[in-house]
C-alpha cells in the first residue's frame, strides 16, 4: 500500500533514487520507506538471492559489491540521489583490507562514479563510532575522532575520503555525511542478544552499567536520511551530522527500560570487564581460521565500556531533524516485533 509523501520530503517526487545496502537493517528500512511512498527507487544488495527476494515483492533491486573493481556507471546513469548505506560490519573473519575495500575505497569509488554520472546528491552513511569512546559528553560533530576498531577506522577513512572528494566538485554534486548512533527497532537483529538475555533472565551487566549509550530508533534514522537529501545545499554540503533519538541513557537505564517493557525482573549482578574482554580476544583468535563468526568478540565488550552520547543540535538547526520516538516507545515496539517473529 502506497503512503502519501510528506510535504517536507516533496522534492523527492520525480527523482530517481538509489539505496545501497538495501538488504540490511538500516538500508532496508530506508529503501522500503522510499518504495512505500511510491518513489522511483532501486535498492542494491550483495547477493543474487537477496535481489531476487526483493524483486519477488515487486521492488526494484540490483547487485552491487562495493569491493568490485568493475565500473558502475551503468547502474548510476540517470540516478538523481544516492544513499550509500552499504558497509562491511561486525564480520571478524575479515581483515582490515577487506573492510577498507568496502567502507573506504568502495565508498569513494561510488561517490566518484555518482559525480561522473551527474548525480545531484550523495548521502553517505558513516557512524558516530568515528568518535569512539567519547571523552567530551555529549560529543559534537567537531569532537576529535577516536575510532576503536576495524569497522570504525575504515568508516572514518571512507567518510573523510568522500568529503575530500566533494570539495573538488565546485557547484556540482551535494555531498552529505550522516552518522547514525546505535540504531534499533523492528527488523534489527544486532541488538537481539541484549534484548533476549534481558527478557529470558540470563543478562548480567558487564562493568558498572554507568557508561552512556545513545540509541536511534529506525524511523528517526530514516527521517534523517530524507532530510539530508532534501535540505538546502548551503546547509548540508560537505557537512556531517550525528543522529540519534532523544537523550543518552546509562546502560543501567537502558537495561531497566527493556526489562520494564518486557515485564521481567532485571538481575542486579555485574561481571568484571577484564575477563570478558580477554575471552572475546581468545574467541577471535580461535575462530578466525574457521572463517566463522565467534560467539564473543571484543567489539561487543566495547558496548559496555565506551561512552557514546551526542549533541544533536547541528542536525536540528541545519536539517530540521527532531527525534519523534521516545526510548520507551521504541523499545516496546522492538520487543513486540521480536516476539511476533518468535525471536524472544
Amino acid at each position: 500500500m502506497t503512503e502519501s509523501l510528506p510535504d517536507r520530503f516533496s522534492s523527492l517526487a520525480g527523482k530517481r533514487l538509489l539505496v545501497t545496502g538495501a538488504a540490511g537493517f538500516i538500508g532496508g528500512a530506508l529503501f522500503h520507506r522510499l518504495a512505500g511512498y511510491g518513489l522511483d527507487v532501486v535498492g542494491t544488495v550483495l547477493e543474487a538471492t537477496e535481489a531476487e527476494a526483493l524483486k519477488a515483492r515487486g521492488l526494484r533491486a540490483d547487485r552491487l559489491d562495493l569491493a568490485d573493481p568493475a565500473p558502475w556507471d551503468a547502474l548510476l546513469e540517470g540516478v538523481d540521489i544516492v544513499f550509500n548505506v552499504a558497509a562491511r560490519f561486525q564480520e571478524t573473519e575479515f581483515g582490515e583490507g577487506d573492510y577498507d575495500a568496502v567502507n573506504n575505497l568502495g565508498a569513494l569509488k561510488l561517490a566518484e562514479t555518482a559525480a561522473r554520472c551527474g548525480v545531484e546528491r550523495f548521502v553517505h552513511c558513516s557512524t558516530v563510532g568515528v568518535h569512539g569512546d567519547v571523552k567530551q559528553v555529549p560529543a559534537s560533530e567537531e569532537t576529535p575522532f577516536n575510532p576503536m576498531d576495524l569497522y570504525h577506522r575504515t568508516k572514518l577513512a571512507g567518510e573523510l575520503a568522500v568529503l575530500e572528494f566533494g570539495r573538488t566538485l565546485g557547484p556540482g554534486m551535494v555531498v552529505t555525511v550522516n552518522r547514525p548512533a546505535m540504531v534499533y527497532g523492528p527488523g534489527d537483529l544486532r541488538m537481539l542478544k541484549l534484548f533476549k538475555t534481558i527478557l529470558d533472565g540470563s543478562f548480567r551487566m558487564i562493568g558498572s552499567g554507568k557508561v552512556l549509550a545513545h540509541l536511534g530508533y529506525i524511523e528517526d534514522q530514516t527521517d534523517s536520511f530524507l532530510l539530508s537529501a532534501t535540505a538546502p545545499r548551503q546547509t548540508v554540503h560537505l557537512e556531517a551530522f550525528n543522529i540519534a533519538s532523544g537523550d543518552p541513557l546509562t546502560l543501567n537505564e537502558l537495561a531497566g527500560l527493556i526489562a520494564e517493557a518486557g515485564e521481567v525482573r532485571l538481575s542486579r549482578l555485574h561481571i568484571p570487564v577484564g575477563p570478558v574482554w580477554l575471552a572475546g580476544l581468545i574467541c577471535e583468535i580461535l575462530w578466525k581460521p574457521t572463517g566463522r563468526r565467534p560467539p564473543l568478540f571484543r567489539r561487543r565488550v566495547g558496548f559496555f565500556t565506551h561512552n557514546r552520547a551526542f549533541d544533536l543540535s547541528k542536525a536540528r538547526e541545519r536539517l530540521g531533524y527532531v527525534s519523534t520516538w521516545s526510548h520507551r516507545d521504541g523499545i516496546r515496539d522492538t520487543i513486540r516485533w521480536y516476539r511476533d517473529q518468535g525471536l524472544v
